[in-house]
């Protein structure tokens, strides 16, 4: 129980990567505070709650820096404190050549991905530093690294989520916050309903390219990691852990990939 009485938020955990990490984080005996848009996020608080841990199910907008507020409010007066943030919460967004993207989506994407990541930190972050301690652990992606055809505006935003990250780690260390530490998680291409599901990255890709929804995956994405497969959210859930414990505490303003083998950097 490595994080036993920690609480956790955890932001975009209906489902995916979100409801992983919640999952996982508490079965190392934290507590959780489960954040989505959709109210099934309730469902996840459920699930935690079955097997014998204290879980929270809250629906809020985070591109809303007032449900934001109320939401950590919230948290702090049902549990009394927060330990660990994971901004988890993203959207892909429709694909496109650049020069054919929608002005909308693209705006939305950053709205979510950066200034969602940038509203919930921004909120929780008083908190930690009054206590002293704590983690952000906020999910980037290798798209945060490299070019992402067709995906300007996600590339873009996760980019710029890394940027936060290693900025907000250098503050806390020039402020000798010694005891918060910041990272990313870089996931590579993971087995979510974000990939699979009707409309989404497989389907845009057929869209885009004419190919099969098979041909895509398997002659244009598992090709792109060593290991010629897909990660699975549990996986991304581990490192997740691994980074909120103390085992942890000498890693900061890292972003770290689990990717199969797709970056080396």
């Amino acid at each position: 129980m490595k994080l036993e009485n920690k609480v956790a938020l955890v932001t975009g955990a209906r489902r995916g990567i979100g409801k992983a990490i919640a999952l996982s984080l508490a079965q190392e005996g934290a507590i959780i505070a489960a954040v989505d848009i959709h109210n099934e996020v309730e469902k996840t608080a459920s699930e935690i709650i079955r097997f014998g841990q204290k879980a929270l199910g809250l629906v809020a907008d985070i591109t809303s820096p007032e449900q934001v507020d109320t939401l950590v409010k919230k948290v702090i007066d049902t549990f009394g404190h927060i330990d660990i943030l994971v901004n988890n919460a993203g959207v892909v967004g429709k694909r496109n050549f650049l020069w054919q993207s929608d002005d909308a989506v693209w705006r939305n994407t950053i709205e979510v991905n950066l200034f969602g990541t940038y509203n919930v930190t921004k909120a929780v972050m008083p908190h930690l530093i009054k206590n002293g301690k704590g983690r952000v652990i906020n999910m980037a992606s290798i798209s945060g690294k490299q070019g992402s055809m067709t995906n300007s505006a996600y590339c873009a935003s996760k980019h710029g989520v890394i940027g936060l990250t290693r900025t907000l780690a250098q503050e806390l260390g020039f402020l000798s916050l010694n005891d918060i530490t910041v990272n990313a998680v870089c996931p590579g291409v993971v087995n979510t309903d974000m990939l699979t599901g009707e409309g989404m990255i497989l389907d845009e890709l057929v869209r885009l390219t004419g190919l099969s929804r098979e041909t895509v995956l398997t002659e244009k994405i598992l090709p792109l990691s060593l290991q010629k497969r897909l990660i699975e959210p549990e996986e991304i859930a581990y490192m997740v852990v691994y980074l909120a414990s103390d085992l942890a505490k000498g890693i900061t303003g890292q972003a770290i990939n689990v990717c199969g083998g797709s970056v080396f950097y």
